[in-house]
């Protein structure tokens, strides 16, 4: 395959990666009020309490055309809207839009404080004027061809059937306006826009909560989009190049104004559709506030309704949301401006055999079901990974056993390993040493992290599901006054850049994937005798830059009892760079995040027990992962520190999921993590 996984730039998103679904809080808000159709009964309650609608408040009624003059070039098409205040239409922003502010949110000012969630009436107005845009866009395009083909009529003396098509439309479009619920317009008429130069192209800006909302709405939309009604029609292809071919590629004036009339009502019909829906919920939002009026703005800036919440935007919160997603309304909060800032992408990005947890392990278990997942996902969407195979080396009888003991695991979990011999180690281990053994794990790979979380964040997206940056939790309570969370639970939320703006999220569901501050997060809910306390495994990494050795596989030391990891091993990025870590530094923060310089050289006496060539002025100081560990040092130290993940429905609690100490192999499990928690919610 020529655009094998393999050969893609390491670092590359994939090859058709969603856009990134990453607003700030109030942008999700935004987008969940205005689209969700359906929300439990209760998080209805709650959200009637916490907003203010009126369904006539300034409201901007549509006009739609019904003047079916369409061989009148000066007249709007049949279907076209018309705005009311040509100034704001020729910008795109409406006057009652909630983007009519002395700063357009478009523009890359700064990050939105969450002043204030739009209403649903706003929300719905924006996407009412879009619509209408998008209408008249085509409709122009429709015009302008018609004008073509009505020219080239008159020049041929066959204006004949141009006439009939007339009255033969008047007919149609006075059967139409007497439908019951048509409403007849004045006509006004709509200047020109060309598609060119749409005011929402002027500026590149992060994606808004209404870019959201209108790829979400046209992907619910069955109406073609204008490239592939207008470009791809092979009608208006003949008309277009018609005056330069000749009479030999005309077509039927009544076909041609028949399909566009058919094009017309299409969209008519989509619009109606829009309008008729927004009327439905204005009435859903009026039943939820009847008898709970409220004669101010909301204390609280924004409040989101979701059935699920989860916490924390590393690989596994990505894994679990884009799981969740397909039940019902998903939000992801994530409190960096980015996906993936601390575990997930601070770490050695490889995708593990699973054949150091023991056989009756959650790691064990998920590492493995979550290798075929993950291989299987980077060959669907392109994420650039490698099957490179490891080697564990064994320089001693101690450590020999130890690998005996890692094959002996493996066979029985069904992972293949194999004994390689001293010979082979010697033809092709590029340097190697290992005079006690080495064990093959042909299985064991790298994977651009980046790129696989890209990926998760789009299958998210696509499944109606919203990332929300910048938003820290603060505090978590049971909605209703109840202590087991069975009526639901309110998230509180907050901008780190704007402290104090606190945000309100009401769910059914609560996924505790928070990573480095999961343990905080439970800790929140849970009584003073149930409280746990994290500790920071920090490992340095450094990178080598001489050109040789040269290796084309991972290279492990054989593991050892009392040690928080796997040794100071050899990985390899997808450019085939090689880096070397982590150790264990057991530290009081995880915000320590600077390489301790001083720990080169334990790490060189390591690296020169497997790789005796290693030349130490090559090694420079790269980048350092943190790791959530739940045991202490000294019990790591006393080879009783084996933590296996915590994976459960919180024990007294509805609807709350932990993900408590997702270390290593963390990233390989991802996947099968978020089938897990999928099955402990839905079954």
């Amino acid at each position: 395959m020529a655009d094998h996984p393999s050969n893609l730039i390491p670092g590359d998103s994939p090859p058709g990666s969603p856009r990134r679904a990453s607003v700030s809080l109030q942008a999700a808000a935004t987008v969940n009020a205005g689209l969700r159709t359906e929300v439990s009964r209760r998080s209805s309650i709650s959200s009637s309490t916490q907003a203010r609608y009126s369904p006539t408040s300034g409201r901007r009624r549509s006009t739609v055309l019904m003047n079916l003059q369409i061989n009148d070039p000066s007249v709007p098409a049949p279907g076209e809207m018309v705005a009311e205040n040509q100034g704001a239409a020729s910008n795109g922003i409406g006057p009652g839009s909630p983007r009519f502010s002395g700063v357009s949110p478009l523009l890359p000012a700064r990050e939105p404080h969450h002043s204030r969630a739009p209403s649903l009436g706003e929300l719905h107005q924006e996407l009412e004027e879009e619509q209408e845009a998008q209408v008249n866009r085509l409709l122009q395009m429709i015009r302008q061809q018609q004008l073509q083909l009505q020219q080239l009529q008159v020049g041929q003396g066959n204006a004949g059937p141009a006439a009939d098509d007339s009255s033969a439309v008047s007919e149609r479009s006075a059967t139409q306006s007497s439908q019951p619920g048509s409403t007849p317009h004045s006509a006004l008429p709509v200047p020109a826009i060309p598609i060119s130069q749409s005011p929402r192209n002027t500026y590149f800006h992060p994606r808004s909560s209404f870019d959201m909302a209108r790829a979400d709405l046209q992907r619910r939309s069955r109406t073609p989009s204008r490239g592939a009604s207008l470009g791809g029609s092979p009608r208006l292809r003949a008309a277009s190049i018609a005056g330069d071919v000749g009479d030999g590629m005309m077509l039927s004036g009544r076909d041609e104004s028949a399909f566009y009339q058919a094009e017309t009502q299409m969209l008519v019909r989509e619009n109606q559709m829009l309008k008729h829906r927004i009327r439905e919920l204005e009435k859903q939002l009026v039943e939820a506030q009847a008898g709970t009026p409220i004669p101010h703005e909301p204390s609280t800036p924004s409040l989101l309704v979701q059935t699920t919440s989860v916490e924390g935007g590393g690989v596994v919160g990505l894994a679990a949301a884009s799981a969740l997603a397909p039940h019902g309304p998903t939000l992801l909060l994530e409190r960096h401006t980015q996906l993936g800032t601390e575990t997930s992408s601070r770490n050695s990005e490889v995708i593990h055999a699973g054949i150091y947890y023991g056989t009756d392990t959650h790691k064990a278990e998920l590492c493995i079901r979550g290798r075929g997942l993950l291989y299987d996902l980077c060959e669907r969407k392109g994420i650039p990974h490698r099957k490179t195979g490891k080697w564990i080396v064994a320089q001693n009888e101690a450590q020999r056993g130890a690998i005996e003991k890692v094959h002996e695991t493996a066979r029985a979990l069904g992972v293949p390993t194999r004994w390689v011999s001293r010979g082979e180690v010697e033809r092709d281990g590029e340097g190697v040493l290992a005079a006690a053994g080495c064990l093959e794990s042909p299985e064991t790979g790298i994977v651009d992290s980046h790129g696989l979380m890209m990926a998760l964040a789009g299958q998210l997206e696509e499944s109606g599901g919203t990332v929300a940056l910048n938003s820290r939790v603060t505090d978590v309570s049971p909605l209703g006054g109840g202590r087991n969370g069975d009526a639901g639970w309110e998230v509180s939320v907050e901008d780190p850049a704007a402290p104090g703006e606190a945000s309100a999220i009401t769910a059914d569901v609560v996924v505790n994937a928070a990573g480095l501050g999961a343990v905080a997060v439970h800790n929140m809910i849970v009584p003073p005798e149930r409280r746990r306390e994290m500790f920071y495994a920090k490992g340095n990494y450094f990178s080598y830059s001489p050109s040789s050795p040269r290796l084309s596989r991972l290279i492990y030391p054989a593991p050892e009892p009392g040690k928080a990891g796997l040794g100071t091993h050899l990985t390899l990025d997808l450019a085939g760079r090689i880096r070397f870590g982590p150790d264990v530094e057991w530290v009081d923060s995880p915000d320590d995040l600077a390489v301790s310089a001083a720990r080169l050289g334990e790490a060189v006496r390591d690296i020169r027990g497997y790789l005796p060539g290693i030349d130490e002025t090559g090694l420079v100081p790269d980048y350092v992962g943190i790791r959530p560990k739940l045991s202490r040092a000294g019990a790591v130290g006393a080879g009783k520190g084996f933590q296996d993940f915590i994976i459960r429905r919180e024990e007294g609690f509805e609807g709350w999921v932990n993900l408590l100490g997702i270390e290593s192999p963390g990233l390989t499990s991802s996947l099968a993590i978020g089938e897990r928690v999928e099955r402990i919610l839905y079954g």
